[in-house]
């Protein structure tokens, strides 16, 4: 044979091989650590097919063309042949040795190692750059962790699968690398220590059922140990043990190690040191010229993005796919033609496939719904409103995928996301973030939420929202990326580079729906419980922090109703925070002319400027309030429908009840009494039954006040008569203390001091988490009144101080001038109380 026939020879084998172009053999030999070394170009191959160089070989071009059969020859019988054509005679002990042994490798016979393959996807568009480079990688940097991180519905799982079958069936370029097995294992479930138990445990299972099944002849062997299915303790010795028997089995081994769906914490850098394994076979040599040392790979399939702790070799980010691509899968998946399409279909696909944001898991839904003959136009339509909708993911899977990511984040951290909802729709910055977080958080400590204005970078909580971000980010649930802006004031052509957050529009309208589905959540629950002031103070941060939110994101209809819900607890808030929400609600409700919740609004506004002795503006909101019912009457406006007994008509009327509450603290008794006349008629005409009961009790307390004992027990008796007679429908805490009061009053009439006593403790203990807090002291105030008018001096003396206690907590300052008149009074009348303290009473006294 000559160099012209060895070249035609060589030519044939190389196709016969795989390879159908030098470029491509090229390319092998490039990739392969003890071939790319001796210098084989393409013009070498060129003209060694085309019979230009010397025959037989000799120097360099023998040593290469004798490289060359390590990819050329299968058996040894391949080895022969290719030592004849190439006229490889006369040995050097060196190449001797190097045909010997890869006969004998040829020769031995067939075990390859163990293959655990997952399915291997029906089609991957758009991913080849992605997955030449992982093949690149695996090739050309040997052993180490090569990460695939995404969001859920990337593709993660289905680019590692076509890697690992074409690692395992591509015998030419590629099996080479891992000829001890590719194993694939599902991570999901996995966490901490015990989950690398688990994992180790099952691999080792694997690796002895298929070292014991290769050395019985009929291969026919049940497994000794079963791999464990769920996550199991270890103890520490039995974890060392474990460490020992893998990297025993993995020792001198090149295997690849696929590991699947490991988003929760996991300790990967430990599960490197023992699976990543190296080691130095005999005969090995260790420089760039002869080999590498053996050792395993990891492909780690995770939507976490690895910490720098986990040293991983490579990193893959995964995003969804561009435009053009995902259009691609689209129209494959419906085995159509962009070319076949109208120009209408052609948008409403590219529409589809935005809406989407180029989720391939998402982008499959879409197609088995228009296969299922949902018009790609009316899909369109519906996707571009709500990326999660019902005809895209009638089964839920894209919000299990969604909701299973956000179960892994801590608790505060979801809540983080779900508050940020309204930031979603646009890029944002971590100032802006920050600032949100900041304007939502005052609402619920000193009424800033009033002010519109960013927050100062002194009250920006700048590193717990950065840390909130950060998290969201690894997990892939927040892309963050540069975008150049041009700072205010800077001269055109400069540009001030700032990073900024993204959301999936999937993610996005995942959790505006989560965020919706809560809101109406807690909004149900204030309704409900809306008299049960222990329960929503229970849940206040999270209702109020919910009612900033709906404020500042624009939700005035959530914002109304659940203000409407949350009164009772507003007179427990100091008026620092109670003030500034009710004076927002009177802005919502005169904006969208909710005449209702206004009026509800001004009548607690009203109270509030009452008990602190503004009883001017008092009056001023009490008598808008009646208004503004009165024109929510004659416009025939839809009122509520109010749970618990009320009446929509008599609350619009309750203004008249405070305003006889005033007018009898100013001592105008009469005028009291006809205003009290008017809600008590209101609340007959309506029905109301809690409100007539309320109208009678005060028009006892007036009467007895001025002395008309026979009315005022009267007026008791009914008000009693009604609270029994409809026991069953009045069961609120309200209800009872409502009979405690009427049963306070009728012992004041009658001078029962002792009982009077008991029933005001037992009054008082309930207000105390049901009532308004300002009723506290009012109520002992009158009962100092009545202590003094028994001749029990030293009671009222002690009452008085302890009514002054309670207004001076609430701030209260009518009530609390009115105990210190009521204290003055007393130690005029009896001299020797005026040794006695006459201040606030102070902790200890």
């Amino acid at each position: 044979m000559d160099a012209f026939q060895f070249g035609q020879w060589f030519s044939k084998r190389r196709r016969l091989c795989g390879w159908h172009s030098q470029r491509a053999l090229i390319e092998t030999i490039r990739q392969d650590p003890a071939l790319r070394t001796l210098g084989i170009s393409e013009d070498f191959l060129a003209r060694l097919e085309a019979g230009h160089l010397h025959y037989p070989f000799r120097g360099k071009t023998r040593q290469r063309v004798l490289a060359l059969a390590t990819l050329l020859c299968r058996t040894p019988r391949d080895v022969q042949l290719y030592q004849r054509a190439a006229g490889l005679y006369d040995l050097s002990p060196q190449e001797t040795e190097l045909l010997s042994t890869l006969s004998e490798q040829l020769g031995t016979p067939s075990s390859p190692g163990l293959v655990l393959l997952p399915p291997r996807p029906t089609r991957l568009l758009g991913r080849s750059h992605e997955l030449h480079h992982l093949l690149h990688a695996l090739r050309e940097e040997g052993p180490g962790i090569y990460i695939i991180s995404g969001m859920p519905g990337v593709g993660k799982s289905a680019l590692a699968a076509e890697l690992a079958h074409l690692l395992a069936t591509d015998a030419n370029r590629y099996r080479r690398c891992f000829p001890d097995g590719i194993v694939a294992l599902s991570a999901r479930g996995c966490q901490g220590l015990s989950g690398l138990c688990t994992l180790l445990q099952r691999l080792l299972a694997l690796l002895n059922m298929r070292q014991l099944q290769s050395e019985e002849a009929s291969g026919e062997l049940a497994p000794q140990a079963t791999p464990p299915t769920s996550q199991v303790p270890c103890s520490e010795a039995e974890m060392s043990a474990l460490l020992d028997q893998v990297r025993t089995r993995l020792a001198g081994k090149r295997t690849l190690l696929l590991l699947d769906d490991l988003d929760s914490p996991f300790p990967l850098r430990q599960a490197a040191e023992v699976l990543l394994t190296y080691s130095s076979q005999q005969g090995d040599c260790q420089s760039e010229g002869c080999g590498y040392l053996t050792g395993s790979s990891m492909l780690v399939i995770s939507r976490i993005v690895p910490p720098a702790t986990a040293l991983p070799t490579r990193h893959y980010h995964l995003e969804p796919l561009a435009p053009a691509d995902a259009l691609a899968l689209f129209l494959t998946l419906l085995d159509r033609r962009a070319g076949t399409l109208s120009s209408g279909e052609l948008r409403a696909a590219e529409r589809i496939c935005e809406a989407v944001g180029g989720l391939p898991r998402a982008i499959e839904l879409a197609a088995t719904a228009v296969g299922a003959g949902i018009s790609c136009e009316l899909l369109a339509e519906r996707l571009t409103q709500q990326p999660l909708d019902g005809l895209l993911d009638s089964e839920g899977e894209l919000r299990r995928l969604l909701s299973e990511a956000l179960a892994t984040l801590p608790q505060e951290t979801r809540d983080f996301l779900l508050q940020l909802a309204p930031l979603l729709s646009r890029p944002f910055s971590l100032v802006e973030a920050a600032d949100w977080q900041q304007r939502c958080a005052s609402g619920l400590q000193s009424g800033q939420i009033l002010s519109a204005e960013p927050a100062s970078p002194a009250q920006r909580p700048l590193a717990s929202t950065a840390a909130h971000l950060a998290r969201l980010v690894r997990s892939s649930l927040l892309d963050l990326r540069p975008e150049a802006e041009r700072a205010e004031g800077e001269e055109e052509g400069t540009s001030l580079c700032e990073r900024r957050y993204r959301v999936h529009p999937l993610l996005r309208a995942y959790v505006q729906e989560e965020q919706q589905r809560r809101q109406m959540a807690l909004l149900a629950f204030a309704s409900e419980q809306q008299y049960d002031i222990p329960a929503l103070k229970g849940r206040q941060s999270e209702l109020l922090l919910t009612l900033a939110q709906a404020y500042l994101s624009g939700q005035d209809e959530l914002f109304l109703q659940l203000l409407q819900s949350l009164l009772g607890l507003l007179a427990h808030l100091p008026l620092s925070e109670s003030e500034p929400l009710l004076l927002r609600g009177i802005e919502v409700g005169q904006r969208h002319a909710a005449l209702f919740p206004l009026a509800s609004f001004l009548q607690r506004l009203g109270a509030l400027h009452f008990y602190h002795g503004h009883f001017q503006q008092a009056r001023e909101r009490f008598e808008e309030s009646l208004q503004v019912g009165q024109q929510a009457l004659q416009q025939r406006e839809t009122l509520p429908d109010l749970k618990q007994g009320g009446h929509p008509r008599s609350l619009l009327a309750r203004s008249w009840f405070y305003l006889a509450v005033l007018a009898s603290s100013e001592g105008d008794l009469a005028l009291a009494q006809r205003y009290i006349n008017i809600f008590l008629r209101i609340c007959q005409e309506c029905g109301d039954l809690r409100g007539a009961i309320e109208a009678l009790k005060l028009q006892g307390r007036y009467a007895y006040r001025q002395s008309r004992l026979q009315e005022a027990r009267q007026a008791l008796r009914h008000a009693e008569h009604l609270l029994t007679s409809q026991e069953h429908l009045l069961t609120l805490p309200y209800d009872r203390a409502l009979r405690l009061e009427i049963q306070l009053l009728l012992c004041h009439i009658q001078g029962e001091q002792v009982r009077a006593r008991t029933t005001l403790e037992a009054l008082i203990a309930l207000a105390s988490d049901y009532l308004d807090p300002y009723f506290v002291p009012a109520l002992v105030l009158d009962e100092a009144d009545f202590a003094r008018r028994q001749g029990a001096w030293e009671e009222a003396h002690l009452y008085a101080l302890r009514a002054i206690r309670e207004a001076d907590r609430l701030g209260a300052s009518f009530l609390y001038q009115k105990g210190l008149a009521l204290l003055e009074g007393l130690t005029g009348q009896e001299p020797r109380l005026a040794a006695r303290p006459t201040r606030p009473l102070q902790q200890g006294d």
